[in-house]
C-alpha cells in the first residue's frame, strides 16, 4: 500500500511561457479597466466646488507652524488616503466616521491621488457610526494605563497608526516588518489556527471521513479566516499582498505545481496592483514584496533540511540574510540607522512566541503585563544617524538582485554589496552624527 504523503511531489511550473504571456495581456486588460474605474473616481473629486465627502479617520494628531498648533487627520476615503487639517479643538476621532465639507487641494493629480492628497475642509460633522474594529481597539485602551503602549497593540492587531514615539522606536531598531501586518503576522496565524483545528480536524476524519486530505481541507477554513481578517483590517496593503500570495499557494499546492518561484511572487504582485492600483506607491507594499523575494533567494540556494539543530541554524541564517538583504531597499526609504537594529533578529524569531501569547493576554484582559517592560523600551536612548541610499546604489543592488535569481554567484554578490551596505552604515556611526 502506498504511503500517504501531505507534500506536493511535484515541481511543475504554474505556466509555460506562452500562457504566462497570456496570463499577462489578460492582467494588463484588468489593471486598464481598474485605472479607468480609479480615474472616474478621480474626476468626480470636489476641485472646483465644494461638496460632502464621508470619510473614516485613520489617524489624528498635532503639529505647530508659525506658533500655530492644529489637528491632522488621516482619512479613508474609497480606500485612498486623504489628509486634512482643523483648527478646532477636536475629541479624539480615530475610528469615527466624519462628514467633511470642502474642496480638494490643487496639486492632488492623478498620481498623487493613488498615494494621498489634501482635502481643504470648510466644516467636519462627526457621524454615529463607527470603524467596525473600534470597539475592539477600545477594549485594548482599557488595559493599559499609558495610551502609547495601547497604540503598540492597536497596531499590531489592527493595523491602526503607530503612535510617534513607538514609531521613532521601530525605525531605529528595524522593527517596521513587526509592526506592519504582512506575511510573517499571516503565516503565524496560519500555524496557529492550523495547530488549534488539526486535532478536532483528526478526531472527526478518523470517525467519519478518512479519505479527506487534512491540509487540504483545514487550508481552506485557514483561508476563509485570513479573509474574514482582511475585512477587518479593510485591505491593509501588505497583509493584502500576504493574502492573495497563501491563497495562490493554496491553489498551486492542491494542484501539485511549484510554490516557492519568483513568476508566482510577481504574478501576485501585479494582481495586487490589478485589484488595488494604489498598492504601487505604498512604502509598505512594497518593501513586503522585496523581503518574500529575498525569503525566496535564501530558500533557492540553502537547503532548509536536517535536524533540529540545522534548521535552528539554518532559520537563524535565513533572518540574518534578509535583515542584510532589505536593508538597501530600506534605506531608501527609511534612514535611520543603528547598530542595534541587529536586535531585530531574535525578535523576529521569538515573534513567533510573542505574538499569540500578547493576543492571548488581551482576550482575557492581561494585556498591561509587559507595561513596564514597554516603559524600559520607551526610555531607551538609542543612538542613531540618517543614511539614505544614493539611486546609483539601489540601481546597481537591484540588477545584482535580479542576478541573483539566476546564478548563486550572483546571490554571492548580492550578499557583499548587503554586508558593505551595513559597514558603510556603522562606519559612518562610528564617525559620530547623533540625530539623538
Amino acid at each position: 500500500m502506498a504511503q500517504k504523503t501531505k507534500g506536493s511531489p511535484y515541481v511543475i511550473a504554474l505556466f509555460s511561457p506562452r500562457q504566462w504571456v497570456v496570463a499577462y495581456l489578460v492582467l494588463f486588460v484588468l489593471l486598464l479597466g481598474r485605472v479607468g474605474l480609479e480615474y472616474y473616481q478621480y474626476l468626480q473629486l470636489p476641485f472646483a466646488a465644494p461638496k460632502e465627502l464621508e470619510a473614516i479617520v485613520q489617524a489624528q494628531y498635532t503639529k505647530t507652524k508659525n506658533n500655530a498648533t492644529y489637528f491632522v487627520l488621516k482619512l479613508r476615503y474609497n480606500a485612498h488616503t486623504l489628509y486634512t487639517t482643523s483648527k478646532e479643538d477636536l475629541k479624539p476621532l480615530q475610528g469615527r466616521s466624519v462628514r467633511i465639507y470642502g474642496k480638494m487641494g490643487r496639486d492632488c493629480s492623478f498620481v498623487q491621488y493613488l498615494q494621498s492628497c489634501f482635502f481643504l475642509n470648510f466644516s467636519l460633522a462627526t457621524l454615529p457610526n463607527r470603524h467596525n474594529t473600534q470597539p475592539l481597539v477600545d477594549a485594548i485602551y482599557t488595559q493599559h494605563t499609558n495610551p502609547m503602549h495601547a497604540s503598540l497593540f492597536s497596531t499590531l492587531f489592527f493595523a491602526t497608526p503607530l503612535d510617534k514615539s513607538w514609531r521613532e522606536v521601530s525605525n531605529k531598531l528595524g522593527l517596521a516588518h513587526i509592526f506592519a501586518i504582512s506575511g510573517f503576522h499571516l503565516g503565524i496565524i496560519s500555524f496557529v489556527l492550523f495547530a488549534l483545528l488539526a486535532p478536532l480536524y483528526r478526531a472527526v476524519q478518523r470517525r467519519y471521513c478518512s479519505y479527506r486530505n487534512e491540509i487540504y481541507d483545514l487550508g481552506l477554513l485557514v483561508l476563509l479566516a485570513l479573509f474574514g481578517y482582511l475585512l477587518v483590517l479593510d485591505f491593509a496593503p501588505s497583509f493584502l499582498r500576504a493574502f492573495v500570495m497563501a491563497c495562490m499557494g493554496y491553489v498551486l499546492y492542491i494542484s501539485g505545481l511549484q510554490i516557492v518561484s519568483f513568476a508566482m511572487l510577481a504574478f501576485v504582485g501585479v494582481a495586487c496592483v490589478v485589484l488595488f492600483p494604489s498598492v504601487a506607491f505604498n512604502r509598505g507594499f512594497i518593501l513586503s514584496m522585496a523581503g518574500v523575494f529575498y525569503i525566496f533567494l535564501f530558500v533557492r540556494y540553502v537547503h532548509i533540511s536536517g535536524s533540529w539543530l540545522r534548521l535552528g541554524v539554518q532559520i537563524l541564517g535565513l533572518n540574518c540574510a534578509v535583515f542584510l538583504s532589505i536593508m538597501p531597499i530600506v534605506h531608501y526609504f527609511f534612514p535611520y540607522f543603528s547598530l542595534y537594529q541587529c536586535v531585530s533578529i531574535p525578535i523576529s524569531i521569538a515573534f513567533v512566541v510573542i505574538f499569540p501569547l500578547v493576543v492571548g493576554l488581551h482576550s482575557v484582559g492581561l494585556g498591561g503585563v509587559f507595561d513596564r517592560i514597554l516603559d524600559v523600551v520607551l526610555a531607551w536612548q538609542i543612538p542613531y544617524i540618517e543614511v539614505y541610499t544614493p539611486l546609483w546604489f539601489l540601481g546597481l543592488y537591484v540588477g545584482v538582485s535580479a542576478l541573483a535569481m539566476i546564478t548563486r554567484y550572483g546571490y554571492y554578490a548580492l550578499l557583499s554589496l548587503a554586508v558593505g551596505f551595513y559597514g558603510y552604515c556603522a562606519y559612518r556611526l562610528y564617525l559620530g552624527m547623533p540625530f539623538a
